[in-house]
Formats: structure tokens, sequence, C-alpha cells
């Protein structure tokens, strides 16, 4: 697979979230639903934001490159690897966040131990 076809892949994933999460709010409600309409909710909101998070990190990093000289195709699939694990972690603290916030059990140091238990994986994956 090439290029292209990632980000074009991504691209459709980010869209069908999108809708899966529009269908949640004006057909269900998440509040006073069970724990299915729950996991929809969380599950789309973690797909979609990865998928967005992904993509703004991947342009990012094209954008910074293309004043040096132009990537190869292994370098920006790499780059984009970079980006899919990074937005995978950033949508994570944001969904363990909602949901902590949703039992009402958000208070700051938890904030500070999810942020810093992610920047380890983090660092421990960018070490590999």
């Amino acid at each position: 697979m090439n290029l292209p076809v990632y980000l074009a892949g991504l691209v459709f994933a980010v869209i069908l979230a999108g809708g899966c999460l529009a269908a949640v709010f004006i057909y269900l409600d998440p509040i006073s639903s069970g724990l299915l309409v729950l996991i929809l909710f969380y599950s789309s909101l973690l797909i979609g934001s990865t998928g967005i998070l992904t993509l703004i990190g991947f342009f990012i990093r094209r954008i910074s490159r293309r004043r040096k000289a132009p990537l190869p195709v292994k370098q920006a699939i790499h780059n984009l690897e970079i980006s899919f694990r990074q937005g995978i972690l950033l949508s994570l603290i944001l969904v363990i966040t909602l949901i902590l916030q949703s039992q009402r059990m958000l208070v700051w140091w938890h904030l500070i131990i999810l942020v810093g238990i992610i920047g380890l994986a983090e660092w421990w994956l960018s070490r590999r």
C-alpha cells in the first residue's frame, strides 16, 4: 500500500466515526441510555479523534519538513506511523478524561497521573 491509500482510508474512517457520533447524539440519549450506547459513543469518539489527531500530526510534520527537502515515501509512511501512535495516545487521554468526568471522579492528580502514564508509554514506544 502507498501513502495516498493510507490517508484515504484514514479520512474515510474519520468521516464514518463522525457519522456514528452524530447518530448517537441525534437518535440516542447517551445520558439516560444503557451501557451499549455509552460504549458506542466513546468508541466512535476514540476512533474519530484518533483519526483527526493523526491527520493533524502528519500534516504538521509534512509542512515543517517541506521547507528542507521532500520526504521519501518510506520516511513519510514512518511519520504517519508516529502520528498514528501519538493520535491514539492523545485520544486515550481525551476519552479517559471524559469517562472519569462523567463518573464525577476526575480530579487534577488523576489527570497528572494519566498524562504521566501516557507520556511514559510514548517514551517507551519511541525508544523501540
